[in-house]
């Protein structure tokens, strides 16, 4: 059986953003002056929720359903490395603002969910599109020697899947 690699040197999953919205052939990776990769993660989920419309009438004894729009969106838990986050003084675009400015001043930024490699990975599987960030929320306990963050891209429409070429 196939599979996806993701723990091993190399394989790591990436989430790329950049503040440059030109579209991107599909199979080509995000090149943009400013990309923002941010890297640590602790755990990736990517949902597409179809919504369904549900009535009854006089037709028929069973419900009637219909598809509506998906609503689309990328969430992970981040471990807080303070240049990706606050970004880089000495850089542009999503990397000057960091994940915290791009969410706090409501940014559309393009990402690219790279699932096993880099954005540079021939052959590595993504999910790439536009969208915001939201729910930030750095947390730390007693136990826990680092501070995190919850962070959700809210895609704005449909996302590509596709292999880096």
């Amino acid at each position: 059986m196939a599979n996806i690699t993701v723990n091993t040197t190399g394989t790591f999953p990436h989430i790329y953003l950049s503040t440059d919205l030109a579209v991107v052939a599909a199979g080509d990776p995000l090149v943009a002056a400013g990309k923002l990769d941010v890297t640590c993660l602790q755990d990736i989920s990517i949902s597409n929720v179809t919504g369904v419309f549900s009535w009854t009438d006089f037709c028929s004894a069973s419900m009637n359903k219909l598809t509506t729009p998906s609503d689309n969106e990328v969430t992970t838990n981040m471990v807080i490395d303070p240049t990706i986050f606050f970004g880089d003084s000495a850089s542009t675009g999503a990397a000057l603002a960091g994940v915290d400015g791009l969410a706090r001043n409501r940014t559309r930024v393009q990402f690219m969910v790279v699932m096993n490699g880099t954005d540079a990975t021939s052959g590595a599987h993504y999910y790439k599109g536009q969208g915001y960030l939201t729910n930030i929320a750095p947390a730390v306990d007693p136990s826990s020697p680092v501070w995190i963050s919850p962070l959700t891209l809210a895609v704005d429409g449909a996302y590509e899947v596709n292999v880096i070429t």
